[in-house]
């Protein structure tokens, strides 16, 4: 069920995302979400789990980057940017989270809900 170390995050497959497809910014199609990675004490979905079916791959992408969610999810990133992206293996750590973030030069959440507000 959890799918780190520090038991905050599971693995969901909801059936409201699942398989739609992924489009940045620029219009250009990344993949279709396969599932969705959640925070259960804070009622929060961190990311999406993609399939990229041209790299034959999976990444995650915070959820923080989605724009709009229709018949698509629109998200805020190029693919340059989810070239770069670690691959997904069922498993994530801190490390890999936080790689993540540097690649997309953002604020990970764990620090942005550390601040004072």
């Amino acid at each position: 069920m959890w799918i780190d170390k520090n038991r905050t995050l599971i693995l969901d497959r909801n059936i409201d995302t699942w398989q739609l497809p992924l489009v940045a910014a620029s219009g250009s199609y990344l993949g279709n979400v396969v599932a969705e990675v959640i925070e259960p004490r804070a009622y929060m979905v961190r990311y999406f789990v993609v399939f990229d079916p041209n790299a034959q791959r999976r990444f995650l992408l915070p959820s923080e980057l989605v724009t709009d969610i229709d018949d698509k999810i629109f998200c805020d990133i190029n693919p340059s940017q989810t070239a770069l992206l670690p691959e997904y293996h069922q498993r994530i750590d801190r490390s890999h989270e936080r790689r993540i973030y540097q690649i997309l030069n953002r604020t990970p959440y764990w620090e942005e809900s550390n601040t004072d507000g």
